[in-house]
């Protein structure tokens, strides 16, 4: 995986620019939260005030929303970009009534928050009712376009303003841009990236492409719907860091025969009413199909990043049996 390099203060090589959460390879809700807090903290430390902004955070997701309560507690001037018509990042992009958190979290004024395996859609109500009772300055449907250095600080030019800026805190996710196949036949309309709700997906024929938890969820919730096909195909010899509990059902739902699970495989074609997938054995198998969910992750914004001068590390994570 390509991870910024960000300090243990989460400020890159760029002097004055911080990361947090998802893109610096941070995707859980509680400590993508913690990080925002404390990149806020290592702003406040440096005493780097501007004229205008204090610092510009871009993304309202959890770390961008914990970074800005942060902001108003620290009595900085902020501003808050988010793309998105809705806060909660990623978890905006969940699929309907999926468990999007499981562990308490602590945010800057609000404190600590108890909440166990609550819904998607609970969570983006909670986070609403913050925005509206402390007035987070968040500008919806405001995309980045470009950070540019400047004299006392940076300009961030959005699809919408300019902010000028003595600091700027990146709490973007690494979903906005999903990575692809790459293969014959991706553009078609029944190819998507992302599951947004299981039932649409009843007596189907489905497959799932990707061997992280996105996609054994995926898998697993759509096999659960009645009359579906199932079939999930990774090209690893085994799953990674998925949690035990995904590694459990999958189990589980494999031995009742409610889908197939295709290691070491790749998807080769598609086609209108099937799909055409290499097996490990190199024979290339042909399955029925009506719809494709890729959970191949996002790719990292490299060129932006590179753009503005951050680093980028590689990270390699070890496979796990399945």
């Amino acid at each position: 995986m390509d991870i910024p390099y960000v300090s243990p203060s989460f400020e890159t090589n760029v002097p004055n620019i911080f990361i947090a959460g998802e893109l610096g390879g941070m995707g859980l809700i509680r400590k993508a939260a913690v990080q925002g807090k404390q990149a806020i903290d290592s702003i406040v430390k440096k005493k780097n005030a501007g004229k205008e902004l204090d610092v510009v955070i871009i993304g309202a997701g959890p770390a961008g929303l914990s970074a800005s309560l942060s902001a108003i507690e620290q009595k900085l001037n902020y501003v808050t970009i988010e793309q998105e018509e809705s806060l909660g990042g990623a978890i905006y992009k969940y699929p309907r009534n999926k468990v999007a958190m499981t562990q308490p979290v602590v945010l800057p004024i609000v404190g600590k928050v108890e909440m166990y395996d609550i819904s998607k859609e609970e969570l983006l109500g909670f986070w609403l009712r913050i925005l509206d009772e402390h007035k987070l300055n968040v500008k919806f449907q405001e995309r980045m376009e470009m950070i540019t250095k400047t004299e006392n600080g940076f300009e961030v030019k959005t699809s919408k303003a300019t902010y000028q800026t003595a600091n700027v805190l990146l709490a973007i996710g690494r979903m906005g841009t999903p990575r692809k196949l790459g293969v014959a036949g991706e553009e078609q309309s029944k190819v998507v990236y992302r599951l947004i709700d299981p039932e649409q997906y009843r007596e189907q024929h489905v497959l799932v492409v990707g061997g992280g938890d996105s996609a054994l969820e995926a898998a697993i919730t759509i096999s659960e719907q009645p009359g579906t096909t199932v079939t999930l195909s990774y090209r690893s010899e085994s799953f990674g860091r998925v949690k035990g509990k995904n590694r459990d059902k999958l189990q589980q739902a494999e031995a009742a025969k409610r889908l197939t699970v295709l290691l070491k495989s790749n998807v080769m074609e598609i086609q209108a009413d099937t799909v055409s997938i290499e097996l490990a054995s190199k024979e290339v198998i042909e399955i029925p199909n009506m719809a494709v969910i890729v959970c191949a992750g996002g790719v990292l914004p490299t060129p932006f990043l590179k753009e503005i001068g951050v680093m980028v590390e590689t990270h390699y994570g070890t496979a796990q049996p399945v």
